[in-house]
């Protein structure tokens, strides 16, 4: 197709829409919208197919836009998964795939044309489909041949194409919802019986990398508790586990405290056990009860009081903010726009930290007759007051990537920058003009950002926070004291080239990253550490001389090299010695030893049930040996029948089941560490045997072997089953042979 044809066709669009605007019913609208398909379609040249062996996901075989969709109307949506815009209209094309089946005509294509070097992997756009919950098949346009041959020009854009895949209507942006629901429900009526009703050649892709007992899935950020003071019952870390909606919380080793949301999306507040989230992302704690969220795709911040257990909203109406608000509403009726990430920022007024320090101005001399109780009570006054100006303000920063701004949420009334004062609970933009750009400003509502979508606070004489400007691919610092917006390192000297990414490790703007998404600052040594996601590095930052890094940690277990995939959450230990890493891609949460420079998996679970001893247990006294250097075990087993009725038997035929169970010093199930050699766990014979093997060398002292078994008896009248366990102890030792054989016969009783 020629980029004349398209051109036309956006001309005509832009013709429709200024028609449309001044309409005074649907029926005109709709009569509006007929004439354009009748002028445009019968002039315009059809589109030329996808290019062979292209990769696509959720479909069983690759789509044809002449073999499956000439006689449908098509929405081919051109997008890129880092783009923020192209997040925002992926509910408008659920709406619309809801409203409109294939069967009824409608076929909705994401061609995928990457802007990033990491983007173009078809692992990354398949993970990046099942992140967004896409269902429509996607094909990964990698090297972006249709979106040149169309002349196509920003993400997200639109093309509808009615039958003989000829264009209709192009919509670039997003925010055109309505104008979807319009085009393709006059365009499926005007072409009526033109229209096919065969079906797609739907297969949706199975997991990434994750496995069915995973309890992450995308985990995107996480927030180590700062009050947490060592006790059992209380959360020592947060996990945004968006791919579930859910957020956890979990004590030092891993094990989950709390689950608050599920596996579905919704917005609902309330209980703990009944409140929903959808795609929770940057977490922040308020103090140690109090958890805020940033609830994405709901545009909102939540709270999570684990005290009183329950949830609600902070700031956001649950839809998204208009583009260009500089807010100024209360609470939870200010809208947001894809809050990412979210930080508490302690602060005296403004004005007294930033006015001149003069020596403070004598009393005023003491009126004649006043009594020495009248001179006390009035420095009491003046101490309350003195008291009452040096108190702290908390003010909760939110970065909005959705509008490429940074919010705050004043959650005591504050006197800001320029001496305004804002009242308890005001929610508004402190800095950004929301232009999409990687713009400095000593002002810093005219400063531009481009997705921010990780936040940072460094404390002392000159407060500032440290932002992953994602799409700029740099790292901005916001001074808290001026609303200077500066760049530390990455992206490029002109503000309007976002495409100034890579993976240099240099100084300021020579450095280069590839859309980081999470930071944290080290005050102790100076530090700012950068999940450089699409690098799928972490990168350290010396703040004064704005040199950059990458880090190269090994895995403890293995000692090969830690990897990532796409990280883009991070939070540091108080004193700087561990880096917590949400491993998003991997479905997993690491744990950097940064002065060892090693990396090991936080273990996130489920606290196992509490275990109690079988019924009918028998107490084998004699002990086992097994060497701890993966050492072998042979156990021959042998069961007769101790009974006053001489006649019960075992049943012939019947199968004599068995089962091996091994814990731990702490009743652990640990029979996963055991390697079953020519045998299994399990059996149905008597006797039997059971060879097993340490499948690593163990630091334990001793397990538990427990042996379950299920037999069928019978005597001269009836048949029925009896069930007990045998317990013993095996010792760990270093200094016994790697096979040990042992042989154990057990008398029962089956009236008991």
């Amino acid at each position: 197709m020629e980029l004349s044809s398209l051109d036309y066709v956006a001309q005509a669009c832009m013709d429709l829409n200024d028609a449309m605007s001044s309409v005074q019913s649907e029926a005109e609208r709709d009569a509006l919208i007929v004439n354009h398909i009748k002028k445009v379609w019968p002039t315009v040249i059809p589109m030329d197919d996808f290019k062979k062996n292209l990769e696509w996901v959720n479909v069983s075989e690759p789509i044809s836009l002449a073999q499956h969709c000439a006689d449908k109307i098509v929405i081919l949506d051109f997008w890129t998964y880092c783009c923020i815009n192209c997040y925002h209209v992926l509910p408008d094309l659920a709406h619309i795939e809801k409203l409109h089946k294939v069967e009824n005509g409608l076929v909705v294509l994401g061609v995928h044309c990457a802007k990033f070097t990491n983007e173009k992997d078809s692992s990354k756009v398949l993970a990046a489909v099942q992140r967004y919950n896409i269902h429509h098949p996607v094909v990964n346009d990698a090297e972006s041949h249709m979106w040149e041959a169309m002349g196509i020009r920003c993400w997200p854009t639109l093309l509808i194409l009615g039958p003989a895949n000829k264009p209709l209507f192009v919509l670039t942006g997003e925010g055109h919802k309505e104008e979807l629901v319009w085009f393709v429900g006059n365009a499926l009526r005007h072409f009526g019986t033109r229209i096919a009703t065969t079906p797609l050649p739907m297969s949706l892709s199975g997991q990434v990398k994750r496995k069915e007992d995973d309890m992450l899935y995308f985990p995107s950020k996480l927030a180590l508790n700062p009050f947490y003071r060592g006790r059992t019952d209380e959360p020592f870390l947060a996990i945004s586990d968006t791919g579930h909606h859910r957020v956890l919380l979990t004590d030092c080793s891993g094990i989950v405290l709390r689950i608050i949301g599920g596996c579905e999306p919704g917005f609902k507040d309330g209980k703990l056990v009944d409140a929903q989230f959808d795609s929770p992302q940057g977490l922040c704690w308020l103090s140690s009860n109090v958890l805020a969220v940033c609830d994405t795709n709901n545009h909102s911040v939540r709270a999570i009081h684990l005290d009183e257990g329950t949830v609600e909203v902070l700031a956001g109406t649950g839809e998204q903010g208009a583009h260009g608000d500089q807010g100024g509403k209360c609470m939870g009726v200010q809208p947001l726009a894809s809050p990412w990430d979210v930080m508490l920022y302690t602060t005296p007024d403004m004005d007294m930290s930033v006015r001149p320090l003069l020596p403070p101005p004598p009393p005023p001399p003491a009126a004649p007759g006043t009594t020495e109780k009248q001179k006390d009570d009035g420095k009491d006054d003046a101490n309350k007051e003195k008291e009452k100006k040096d108190e702290k303000r908390r003010v909760l920063l939110i970065a909005c990537a959705g509008s490429h701004q940074i919010w705050a949420l004043f959650l005591d009334t504050t006197i800001w920058w320029k001496y305004k004062t804002f009242t308890e609970g005001t929610c508004v933009c402190i800095a950004g003009s929301g232009q999409e750009a990687a713009r400095n400003s000593a002002y810093p509502n005219s400063a531009a950002f481009a997705q921010p979508s990780g936040i940072t606070l460094r404390m002392g004489t000159s407060p500032e926070i440290f932002i992953a400007d994602s799409e700029s691919s740099s790292i901005r610092r916001l001074a808290l004291t001026t609303g200077q917006v500066s760049t530390l390192c990455g992206g490029d000297r002109n503000p309007l080239n976002l495409f100034a990414f890579g993976d240099v490790d240099d100084t300021g703007v020579d450095a280069k990253l590839q859309h980081p998404l999470g930071v944290a600052y080290c005050d102790s040594s100076k530090t700012l550490y950068v999940a450089d996601t699409y690098n799928h590095k972490i990168k350290k930052v010396e703040v004064g001389p704005q040199k950059v890094t990458t880090l190269n940690p090994t895995m403890i277990e293995t000692t090969d090299p830690a990897t990532f995939n796409e990280p883009s959450g991070l939070s540091i230990t108080a004193d700087g010695k561990y880096l917590y890493i949400a491993d998003t891609n991997n479905h997993c949460v690491k744990i950097l030893n940064l002065t060892k420079n090693v990396c090991q998996d936080f273990k996130v679970r489920l606290l196992e049930p509490k275990f109690t001893e079988p019924e009918n247990l028998i107490l084998y006294k004699n002990d086992m040996f097994l060497n701890r250097k993966c050492g072998n075990l042979i156990i021959y087993f042998n069961i007769t029948l101790d009974s006053d009725k001489k006649n019960v038997k075992f049943t012939p035929g019947a199968p004599q089941n068995w089962l091996v169970c091994v814990r731990d010093e702490n009743n652990v199930d640990v029979t996963q560490d055991f390697e079953f050699i020519n045998s299994s766990h399990k059996g149905t014979k008597l006797p039997g045997r059971v060879e097993m093997k340490l499948k690593q060398k163990t630091d334990k002292f001793l397990f538990r072997l427990y042996m379950s078994f299920h037999t069928s008896l019978c005597d001269a009248t009836v048949c029925f089953p009896h069930s007990f366990t045998l317990r013993s102890t095996i010792l760990v030792r270093a200094s016994v042979k790697m096979v040990e054989s042992y042989r154990i016969s057990c008398t029962v009783n089956p009236n008991r």
